[in-house]
Order: structure tokens, then C-alpha cells, then sequence
């Protein structure tokens, strides 16, 4: 696995370096982006770490930053560093994944204990987000009447239910249960149920988008 990296993302070199120095002095890995678009065009979702934004950048931008790489996947938590951004600013950075904000001078300790909780925070998240995003490839391997007859499942229904809903027959149904079970890598209906029960959101998206 890649070791966790802090993503600096600031304007001034002068400052920046002076926060990948102390970052880098309690053995942190560091790498130093001039604006968040530089960040965007290399960034790795497969990169643990997160971000850490001074507001020598427009938080704005940064905001901005952080729900582009979200809409793409995957965003790392951040932190904000410095200024006085307005209160719906930071409302909207809560909700894009902000995890913290520091006025300067900092207080590096805490900083340090906040990026390695942020860090750990990410550790986190991302096994879940792997987990969602295995899921969402068996889904996606799933033709749409495999989706479908899927949902009904999920709903509970019978396969003589399903047969007569969709106006096909049980033999048919019986097919396209055990296709799943194959795509779903799984063994029984038990586990289909157990695998999507809490991102039922992610079959409903693939059924909506067929229906």
C-alpha cells in the first residue's frame, strides 16, 4: 500500500516550506502543490493522506477542489489553514469533507495531532469506499433484467412473484438468480442480502438508470 502523504496546497513558497518542514520533522510525508488545480491534474485517488489547504489560496477554490475530486470518487479529508473565512464557507467545507480549520500563527502540535487524525480518518474511509467500490463493480457486471430481478429480491419477493411480474418464466427467473449469485461472487441470496443491505443506494442508482 502507498504510505499516507499530506498534500500541501499553497500559494506562498515561503510559507509552504516552512509547513512541509515541521511536517516533514515529525516524520510525515509531504507533497507541496502551488494551486489546487496542479493538485487536480496529478492527483491519485489510490494515495492515502490528506489535504491540507492554506487560505493564501482562495478557500473557495479549494472548496471547489474538494467536491470536483468527490464527484470523481474519492476525496481525502482536509484541513483549512489561516484567514477568517466566512461562516457559509465553511459550512460548505464541512460538508465537502473539511475535518478542521487553524487561524495562524499555528499551534503546531495540535496541527500535527489534527493531520494525523485526519490521516487516520482517512484510513478509514477508505476501506469503506474500496469496499462500496467492489460492490459497485459486481453490480455493474449485472445485466439490467439481472438488476432488476435483484431488486425484487431485495424486496422480498418470490421467484413465482418475480416470474409474474415481469411476465417471463420461472425457469427464466431461476437463470438469472443463479447469473447473479456467479457475478456477485457469493453462494446464496443470504449473502447477495448481507453485501448490499447498507448500499441498497448503489443497486437503486444502476436500476434507475435502466429503468
Amino acid at each position: 500500500m502507498n504510505e499516507s502523504t499530506v498534500f500541501l496546497i499553497e500559494e506562498s513558497f515561503a510559507d509552504g516550506e516552512s509547513v512541509s518542514r515541521f511536517l516533514q520533522s515529525y516524520d510525515l510525508r509531504v507533497e507541496r502543490f502551488d494551486h489546487p488545480s496542479q493538485f487536480y491534474e496529478s492527483h491519485d485517488p489510490g494515495t492515502p493522506g490528506c489535504l491540507v489547504l492554506d487560505l493564501n489560496v482562495s478557500l473557495v477554490a479549494g472548496i471547489t477542489l474538494a467536491e470536483q475530486i468527490s464527484q470523481q470518487g474519492y476525496c481525502p479529508p482536509y484541513i483549512i489553514l489561516g484567514g477568517e473565512p466566512r461562516t457559509c464557507d465553511l459550512a460548505r467545507a464541512m460538508r465537502s469533507g473539511a475535518r478542521d480549520f487553524f487561524e495562524k500563527p499555528l499551534d503546531v502540535s495540535l496541527f500535527v495531532e489534527r493531520v494525523r487524525e485526519a490521516i487516520a480518518h482517512d484510513e478509514q474511509q477508505r476501506r469503506q469506499w474500496e469496499a462500496d467500490q467492489s460492490v459497485q463493480k459486481r453490480i455493474n457486471s449485472l445485466s439490467p433484467r439481472e438488476r432488476q430481478i435483484l431488486t425484487l429480491v431485495m424486496d422480498g419477493k418470490l421467484s413465482k412473484q418475480i416470474a409474474s411480474k415481469l411476465d417471463i418464466s420461472i425457469k427464466t427467473v431461476e437463470a438469472h438468480r443463479a447469473n447473479i449469485l456467479r457475478k456477485m461472487h457469493v453462494d446464496s441470496f443470504i449473502q447477495v442480502v448481507c453485501l448490499i443491505a447498507n448500499k441498497r443506494e448503489l443497486l437503486d442508482t444502476q436500476v434507475r438508470s435502466v429503468a
